[in-house]
């Protein structure tokens, strides 16, 4: 496979929920437009002002459409409870609220509390480092350009990793693509 047939954009669109940390962490590694093919990308008032908060540049990024929904639903029982007993904050509740109201959407976020949730009721989740994954199936990246993206994430981002499994992640690529290690 050649590097333009991983460079072509991706025609497909899909809907997505966010939590402010996936967007946060790729506007930190300047990987955005790997949000490019969410359209919507749908995120609460709440998870916008946090945005704008910590990463206010994101909001304006030319490739990626965001929608922003003022939350006005009650959570479903089973959410409620869920997110009372893992303690979520505002935004990540906000987020499966509008899970709640389009289950078919890919929830993203990097909290685990929040990830365990959506996974608990049914939904797709994928975090950062799944989004930078997808981004070799999608052929926007090439396996190298992932590997490197993934080797910034602890010291261009405010993401907590556990190293091991970072490092797990890489060897993984590395194996799938026949990637060697420069020695």
């Amino acid at each position: 496979m050649s590097n333009g047939d991983f460079m072509a954009k991706s025609e497909s669109k899909t809907v997505a929920i966010a939590d402010a940390g996936p967007i946060i962490h790729l506007a930190e590694l300047d990987s955005l437009n790997l949000l490019s093919d969410f359209n919507p990308l749908i995120i609460s008032k709440t998870v916008h002002t946090e945005i704008s908060i910590h990463r206010p540049e994101a909001l304006q990024h030319p490739e990626v459409v965001f929608k922003v929904i003022d939350i006005i639903s009650p959570p479903e029982p089973q959410l409620l409870v869920l997110s009372r007993a893992l303690s979520l904050d505002k935004g990540e509740m906000e987020s499966l609220i509008l899970m709640q109201e389009t289950p078919e959407a890919i929830f993203l976020t990097d909290d685990g509390a929040a990830r365990l949730v959506g996974e608990g009721l049914g939904y797709k989740v994928h975090g950062t480092i799944g989004i930078i994954l997808r981004a070799i199936r999608k052929k926007v990246r090439i396996p190298g350009e992932v590997i490197e993206l993934l080797n910034n994430l602890p010291e261009k981002t405010t993401l907590f990793l556990r190293p091991t499994l970072l490092e797990d992640i890489i060897k993984k690529i590395k194996d799938e693509y026949l990637i060697k290690d420069e020695k």
